[in-house]
């Protein structure tokens, strides 16, 4: 999986990551992605994170997913931290990001997957 990672501040003091992923998502992805996010944010609590999912291919399971969280783990990712996610248009890769997102909601993560871009903003600005 190839990622790249920006971090944005902006006028407001508000900090945001903005990841790019691609290739194929699997539970070594997935893990890649976590670390790179609690790296940026470990700086910068509470940050809003947006990761680009558009090009990759996710072939992660629920029970994988739960694997990773068999024991805690929190060197994986500040929980605090609000995360989108963003599919592409593709049906079934929109529903395989949607397994990954509920399964990481139920580890206690605060993320949530979108088809575009637009809407994962406006849920990430959102006050809550």
């Amino acid at each position: 999986m190839q990622i790249q990672t920006k971090l944005l501040s902006g006028p407001d003091k508000e900090n945001q990551v903005l990841m790019v992923a691609q290739g194929v998502l699997n539970t070594r992805g997935l893990e890649h992605i976590l670390r790179e996010i609690s790296a940026a944010a470990i700086r910068h609590l509470n940050c809003k994170v947006l990761i680009d999912l558009v090009d990759a291919d996710c072939r992660i399971e629920r029970k994988e997913i739960d694997g990773l969280f068999h024991e805690p783990r929190p060197d994986l990712w500040p929980k605090e931290c609000k995360t989108a996610l963003v599919s592409s248009l593709e049906h079934e890769q929109y529903r395989r990001l949607s397994v990954v997102s509920t399964t990481l909601v139920r580890h206690g993560f605060r993320i949530a997957v979108f088809r575009d871009a637009k809407a994962a903003v406006g849920w990430l600005t959102d006050g809550s």
